[in-house]
Protein backbone atom coordinates (compact mmCIF):
# COMPACT_ATOMS: atom_id res chain seq x y z
CA UNK A 1 0.00 0.00 0.00
CA UNK A 2 1.46 3.24 -1.25
CA UNK A 3 1.81 6.12 1.46
CA UNK A 4 1.35 9.69 0.37
CA UNK A 5 3.23 11.89 2.15
CA UNK A 6 1.13 15.50 3.22
CA UNK A 7 2.35 18.38 4.62
CA UNK A 8 0.98 18.73 7.93
CA UNK A 9 -2.40 21.20 9.18
CA UNK A 10 0.34 22.76 11.33
CA UNK A 11 3.02 24.07 8.66
CA UNK A 12 0.35 24.86 6.33
CA UNK A 13 -1.03 27.46 9.40
CA UNK A 14 2.65 28.64 9.63
CA UNK A 15 2.51 29.46 5.86
CA UNK A 16 -0.42 30.75 5.77
CA UNK A 17 0.01 33.14 8.86
CA UNK A 18 3.49 34.10 7.68
CA UNK A 19 1.90 35.07 4.69
CA UNK A 20 -0.45 37.37 6.52
CA UNK A 21 1.93 39.07 8.55
CA UNK A 22 4.17 39.34 4.89
CA UNK A 23 1.05 41.30 3.63
CA UNK A 24 -0.30 43.60 5.86
CA UNK A 25 3.90 44.12 6.53
CA UNK A 26 3.89 45.34 2.99
CA UNK A 27 1.01 47.08 3.39
CA UNK A 28 2.45 49.25 5.95
CA UNK A 29 6.12 49.80 4.14
CA UNK A 30 4.27 50.79 0.79
CA UNK A 31 1.85 53.30 2.34
CA UNK A 32 4.50 54.82 5.06
CA UNK A 33 7.82 54.52 2.91
CA UNK A 34 7.68 58.21 2.73
CA UNK A 35 8.11 58.60 6.67
CA UNK A 36 10.99 56.18 6.45
CA UNK A 37 13.44 58.78 6.65
CA UNK A 38 12.19 60.01 9.83
CA UNK A 39 11.89 56.21 11.80
CA UNK A 40 15.82 56.02 10.56
CA UNK A 41 16.27 59.20 12.18
CA UNK A 42 14.63 58.41 15.24
CA UNK A 43 16.50 55.32 15.17
CA UNK A 44 19.99 57.09 14.87
CA UNK A 45 19.25 59.64 17.53
CA UNK A 46 17.45 57.29 19.83
CA UNK A 47 21.27 54.76 19.70
CA UNK A 48 22.96 58.31 20.33
CA UNK A 49 20.94 59.77 23.00
CA UNK A 50 20.24 56.35 25.27
CA UNK A 51 23.04 56.63 27.46
CA UNK A 52 22.46 60.22 27.77
CA UNK A 53 19.41 59.51 29.03
CA UNK A 54 20.02 56.76 31.46
CA UNK A 55 23.05 58.98 33.23
CA UNK A 56 20.45 61.89 33.65
CA UNK A 57 18.01 59.54 35.13
CA UNK A 58 19.47 56.62 37.07
CA UNK A 59 22.72 59.05 37.98
CA UNK A 60 21.61 62.87 38.33
CA UNK A 61 17.95 61.35 39.34
CA UNK A 62 16.12 63.77 36.79
CA UNK A 63 12.93 62.91 35.96
CA UNK A 64 12.89 60.86 33.27
CA UNK A 65 9.89 63.41 30.93
CA UNK A 66 12.36 66.29 31.50
CA UNK A 67 15.16 64.70 30.70
CA UNK A 68 13.39 63.21 27.34
CA UNK A 69 12.47 66.65 26.45
CA UNK A 70 15.57 68.18 27.15
CA UNK A 71 17.56 66.15 25.22
CA UNK A 72 14.96 66.12 22.38
CA UNK A 73 15.56 70.09 22.37
CA UNK A 74 19.26 69.86 22.60
CA UNK A 75 19.50 67.41 19.41
CA UNK A 76 17.26 69.48 17.59
CA UNK A 77 19.33 72.90 17.99
CA UNK A 78 22.49 70.59 16.95
CA UNK A 79 20.87 69.14 13.14
CA UNK A 80 18.73 71.86 12.97
CA UNK A 81 21.14 74.87 13.58
CA UNK A 82 23.69 73.59 10.41
CA UNK A 83 20.21 73.04 8.66
CA UNK A 84 18.87 76.27 9.12
CA UNK A 85 21.99 78.29 8.01
CA UNK A 86 22.46 75.95 4.94
CA UNK A 87 18.55 77.18 3.61
CA UNK A 88 19.61 80.67 4.22
CA UNK A 89 22.50 80.64 2.11
CA UNK A 90 21.01 79.16 -0.14
CA UNK A 91 18.38 80.61 -0.67
CA UNK A 92 19.77 84.16 0.25
CA UNK A 93 22.83 83.80 -1.93
CA UNK A 94 23.50 80.75 -4.29
CA UNK A 95 20.06 80.75 -5.44
CA UNK A 96 20.49 84.71 -6.07
CA UNK A 97 23.69 83.98 -8.30
CA UNK A 98 21.70 81.06 -9.76
CA UNK A 99 19.20 83.24 -11.32
CA UNK A 100 22.17 85.09 -13.18
CA UNK A 101 23.25 82.05 -14.95
CA UNK A 102 24.48 83.94 -18.13
CA UNK A 103 27.09 85.93 -15.57
CA UNK A 104 28.18 82.55 -13.66
CA UNK A 105 28.91 81.46 -18.02
CA UNK A 106 31.01 84.61 -18.53
CA UNK A 107 32.76 83.89 -15.33
CA UNK A 108 33.45 80.23 -16.39
CA UNK A 109 34.38 81.09 -20.21
CA UNK A 110 36.71 84.07 -18.28
CA UNK A 111 38.27 81.62 -15.98
CA UNK A 112 38.56 79.38 -19.48
CA UNK A 113 40.40 81.85 -21.34
CA UNK A 114 42.63 83.06 -18.42
CA UNK A 115 44.01 79.30 -18.65
CA UNK A 116 44.22 79.46 -22.68
CA UNK A 117 45.85 82.31 -22.61
CA UNK A 118 48.71 81.95 -19.67
CA UNK A 119 49.04 77.91 -19.72
CA UNK A 120 48.08 77.83 -23.58
CA UNK A 121 45.48 75.03 -22.37
CA UNK A 122 42.00 74.87 -24.29
CA UNK A 123 39.70 73.42 -21.74
CA UNK A 124 36.15 73.58 -22.51
CA UNK A 125 33.88 74.53 -25.32
CA UNK A 126 31.28 77.58 -25.07
CA UNK A 127 28.60 74.50 -25.58
CA UNK A 128 29.69 72.51 -23.05
CA UNK A 129 30.05 75.78 -20.42
CA UNK A 130 26.65 76.45 -21.00
CA UNK A 131 25.54 72.63 -20.10
CA UNK A 132 27.53 72.50 -16.97
CA UNK A 133 26.25 75.54 -15.68
CA UNK A 134 22.80 74.02 -16.06
CA UNK A 135 23.97 70.97 -14.17
CA UNK A 136 25.24 72.96 -11.02
CA UNK A 137 21.62 74.97 -11.16
CA UNK A 138 19.88 71.90 -11.27
CA UNK A 139 21.95 70.13 -8.73
CA UNK A 140 21.75 73.07 -5.86
CA UNK A 141 18.36 73.08 -6.75
CA UNK A 142 17.55 69.64 -5.71
CA UNK A 143 20.04 69.87 -2.54
CA UNK A 144 17.55 72.47 -1.53
CA UNK A 145 14.36 70.63 -2.06
CA UNK A 146 16.16 67.82 -0.37
CA UNK A 147 17.14 69.93 2.53
CA UNK A 148 13.03 71.31 2.99
CA UNK A 149 11.74 68.13 2.86
CA UNK A 150 14.50 66.98 5.41
CA UNK A 151 12.93 69.49 7.99
CA UNK A 152 9.33 67.85 7.70
CA UNK A 153 11.30 64.38 8.74
CA UNK A 154 12.88 65.51 11.47
CA UNK A 155 9.71 66.86 12.70
CA UNK A 156 8.59 62.65 12.23
CA UNK A 157 12.03 61.53 13.64
CA UNK A 158 11.50 63.52 16.66
CA UNK A 159 7.75 62.41 17.44
CA UNK A 160 8.88 58.88 17.08
CA UNK A 161 11.79 59.72 19.24
CA UNK A 162 9.97 60.87 22.33
CA UNK A 163 7.81 57.67 22.72
CA UNK A 164 10.87 55.70 22.23
CA UNK A 165 13.07 56.74 24.56
CA UNK A 166 9.98 57.30 27.36
CA UNK A 167 9.33 53.57 26.76
CA UNK A 168 13.26 52.49 26.30
CA UNK A 169 12.70 49.81 29.01
CA UNK A 170 9.63 48.40 27.67
CA UNK A 171 11.15 48.85 23.41
CA UNK A 172 14.56 46.75 24.79
CA UNK A 173 12.44 43.96 26.16
CA UNK A 174 10.33 43.53 23.41
CA UNK A 175 13.06 43.22 21.34
CA UNK A 176 14.87 40.76 23.12
CA UNK A 177 11.61 38.70 23.81
CA UNK A 178 9.98 38.77 20.23
CA UNK A 179 12.69 38.66 17.80
CA UNK A 180 13.00 34.88 16.68
CA UNK A 181 17.45 34.89 17.00
CA UNK A 182 19.50 33.67 19.82
CA UNK A 183 19.64 36.36 22.53
CA UNK A 184 23.53 36.48 22.19
CA UNK A 185 23.52 37.38 18.39
CA UNK A 186 20.90 40.20 19.26
CA UNK A 187 23.32 41.70 21.44
CA UNK A 188 26.21 41.01 19.22
CA UNK A 189 23.96 42.97 16.47
CA UNK A 190 22.75 45.57 18.99
CA UNK A 191 26.44 46.35 20.02
CA UNK A 192 27.52 46.42 15.72
CA UNK A 193 24.61 48.31 14.92
CA UNK A 194 25.43 51.18 17.68
CA UNK A 195 29.27 51.17 16.22
CA UNK A 196 27.74 51.76 12.96
CA UNK A 197 25.34 54.51 13.80
CA UNK A 198 27.87 56.24 16.12
CA UNK A 199 30.61 56.44 13.04
CA UNK A 200 27.86 57.27 10.52
CA UNK A 201 26.16 59.93 12.54
CA UNK A 202 28.33 61.57 14.33
CA UNK A 203 31.71 60.62 12.70
CA UNK A 204 31.44 61.34 8.86
CA UNK A 205 30.00 65.15 10.13
CA UNK A 206 32.42 65.43 12.45
CA UNK A 207 35.23 64.60 9.98
CA UNK A 208 33.33 67.11 7.55
CA UNK A 209 33.31 70.18 10.06
CA UNK A 210 37.09 69.59 10.41
CA UNK A 211 37.84 69.52 6.63
CA UNK A 212 35.82 72.78 6.65
CA UNK A 213 37.55 74.58 8.80
CA UNK A 214 41.22 73.64 7.11
CA UNK A 215 39.45 75.12 3.66
CA UNK A 216 37.98 77.81 5.40
CA UNK A 217 41.33 78.74 6.39
CA UNK A 218 42.39 78.25 2.94
CA UNK A 219 39.61 80.84 2.23
CA UNK A 220 40.55 83.25 3.88
CA UNK A 221 44.05 83.49 3.03
CA UNK A 222 43.46 83.26 -0.34
CA UNK A 223 41.15 86.14 -0.23
CA UNK A 224 37.53 84.29 -0.98
CA UNK A 225 34.54 86.46 -0.37
CA UNK A 226 32.20 85.56 1.55
CA UNK A 227 34.30 83.37 2.92
CA UNK A 228 31.86 82.01 5.89
CA UNK A 229 29.52 81.11 3.49
CA UNK A 230 31.39 78.76 1.21
CA UNK A 231 32.78 77.47 4.61
CA UNK A 232 29.18 76.26 5.64
CA UNK A 233 28.38 74.65 1.87
CA UNK A 234 31.88 73.01 2.73
CA UNK A 235 30.80 71.15 5.55
CA UNK A 236 28.00 69.62 3.65
CA UNK A 237 29.90 68.85 0.79
CA UNK A 238 32.58 67.44 1.90
CA UNK A 239 30.19 64.53 3.71
CA UNK A 240 29.89 63.12 0.21
CA UNK A 241 32.30 60.19 -0.38
CA UNK A 242 35.05 60.45 -3.28
CA UNK A 243 34.11 64.01 -4.54
CA UNK A 244 33.57 65.61 -1.23
CA UNK A 245 34.69 69.27 -0.54
CA UNK A 246 36.17 69.56 -3.89
CA UNK A 247 32.41 70.32 -5.35
CA UNK A 248 33.30 73.47 -3.04
CA UNK A 249 36.78 74.59 -4.02
CA UNK A 250 37.07 73.58 -7.24
CA UNK A 251 34.84 75.84 -8.76
CA UNK A 252 35.80 78.87 -5.60
CA UNK A 253 39.24 78.80 -7.43
CA UNK A 254 37.70 79.34 -10.81
CA UNK A 255 35.77 82.10 -9.85
CA UNK A 256 39.14 83.53 -8.51
CA UNK A 257 40.77 82.67 -11.85
CA UNK A 258 37.55 84.36 -13.59
CA UNK A 259 39.07 87.46 -11.54
CA UNK A 260 42.48 87.59 -13.01
CA UNK A 261 43.39 86.43 -9.40
CA UNK A 262 45.36 83.64 -11.50
CA UNK A 263 48.02 83.32 -8.43
CA UNK A 264 45.49 83.28 -5.72
CA UNK A 265 43.43 80.41 -8.06
CA UNK A 266 46.32 78.27 -8.52
CA UNK A 267 46.96 78.72 -4.57
CA UNK A 268 43.72 77.83 -3.25
CA UNK A 269 43.52 75.24 -5.40
CA UNK A 270 46.78 73.80 -4.41
CA UNK A 271 46.46 74.07 -0.97
CA UNK A 272 42.70 72.30 -0.76
CA UNK A 273 44.18 69.25 -3.00
CA UNK A 274 47.04 68.95 -0.45
CA UNK A 275 46.17 69.83 3.13
CA UNK A 276 42.57 69.34 2.86
CA UNK A 277 43.07 66.21 1.17
CA UNK A 278 45.54 64.88 3.60
CA UNK A 279 43.41 66.42 6.62
CA UNK A 280 40.60 64.21 5.29
CA UNK A 281 42.54 61.22 5.43
CA UNK A 282 44.11 61.74 8.98
CA UNK A 283 41.04 62.70 10.72
CA UNK A 284 39.08 59.56 9.07
CA UNK A 285 42.09 57.67 10.63
CA UNK A 286 42.01 59.00 13.65
CA UNK A 287 37.87 58.54 14.37
CA UNK A 288 38.30 54.96 12.81
CA UNK A 289 40.57 53.90 15.95
CA UNK A 290 36.97 55.47 18.28
CA UNK A 291 34.45 54.49 16.50
CA UNK A 292 33.47 51.59 13.86
CA UNK A 293 35.78 51.30 11.05
CA UNK A 294 33.33 51.15 7.97
CA UNK A 295 34.81 49.97 4.64
CA UNK A 296 35.08 52.67 1.88
CA UNK A 297 33.13 51.23 -0.50
CA UNK A 298 30.28 50.48 1.66
CA UNK A 299 30.05 54.46 2.43
CA UNK A 300 30.45 55.35 -1.31
CA UNK A 301 27.29 52.64 -2.44
CA UNK A 302 25.37 53.56 0.76
CA UNK A 303 25.46 57.13 0.04
CA UNK A 304 24.60 56.59 -3.38
CA UNK A 305 21.58 54.10 -2.65
CA UNK A 306 21.04 56.62 0.18
CA UNK A 307 20.75 59.58 -1.77
CA UNK A 308 18.45 57.68 -4.57
CA UNK A 309 16.40 56.80 -1.60
CA UNK A 310 15.80 59.48 1.05
CA UNK A 311 17.98 62.61 -0.74
CA UNK A 312 20.52 64.37 1.28
CA UNK A 313 19.68 63.04 4.58
CA UNK A 314 20.33 59.79 2.60
CA UNK A 315 24.46 60.26 3.00
CA UNK A 316 23.81 59.44 6.92
CA UNK A 317 21.09 56.62 6.40
CA UNK A 318 22.35 54.77 3.02
CA UNK A 319 25.73 53.24 4.83
CA UNK A 320 23.80 52.16 7.87
CA UNK A 321 20.92 50.30 5.46
CA UNK A 322 23.93 49.08 3.35
CA UNK A 323 25.54 47.90 6.29
CA UNK A 324 22.77 46.24 7.90
CA UNK A 325 22.04 44.37 5.00
CA UNK A 326 25.61 43.09 5.17
CA UNK A 327 24.78 42.04 8.81
CA UNK A 328 21.93 40.28 8.49
CA UNK A 329 23.50 38.06 6.03
CA UNK A 330 26.51 37.99 8.84
CA UNK A 331 22.93 37.09 11.34
CA UNK A 332 21.44 34.11 9.04
CA UNK A 333 24.84 32.92 8.89
CA UNK A 334 25.57 32.77 12.99
CA UNK A 335 21.71 31.62 13.42
CA UNK A 336 21.66 28.63 10.52
CA UNK A 337 24.98 28.03 8.90
CA UNK A 338 27.67 28.56 11.71
CA UNK A 339 25.82 28.61 14.86
CA UNK A 340 28.89 28.56 17.21
CA UNK A 341 31.31 30.49 15.37
CA UNK A 342 33.19 31.12 18.84
CA UNK A 343 34.35 27.11 18.84
CA UNK A 344 36.09 27.46 15.71
CA UNK A 345 37.97 30.60 17.33
CA UNK A 346 38.78 28.82 20.08
CA UNK A 347 40.19 25.45 17.69
CA UNK A 348 41.94 27.89 15.81
CA UNK A 349 43.76 29.62 18.57
CA UNK A 350 44.58 26.17 20.18
CA UNK A 351 46.09 25.23 17.39
CA UNK A 352 48.32 28.15 16.78
CA UNK A 353 49.81 27.91 20.51
CA UNK A 354 52.99 25.46 21.12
Amino acid sequence: MNRKNYISNNVLLQIGFLLIILFVFSLLVINMSSFLPGLLGALCLYVLLLNPLRWMTKTKKINKTVSVISLIIGSALVIIGPLYLLIQMLTNKIMVMLNDTEQIQSDIKKAIDNVHTQFNIDVFSENNIGKITQVGVKILEKTLNASLDMTVQLGVAFLILFFMLMNNTKLENWFYQNMPFKKKNLINMNKDMKDLVVSNAIGVPLTAFFQAIIAWVGYLIFGVEDAFTWFILTTFAAMLPVVGAAIIYVPLSVLLLARGETASAIGLLAYCVIIVGLADNLIRFMLQKKMADVHPLITIFGVIVGINLFGFIGIIFGPILFSLFIWLIKLYKYEFVDPNPEDHLEDNTKEQLP
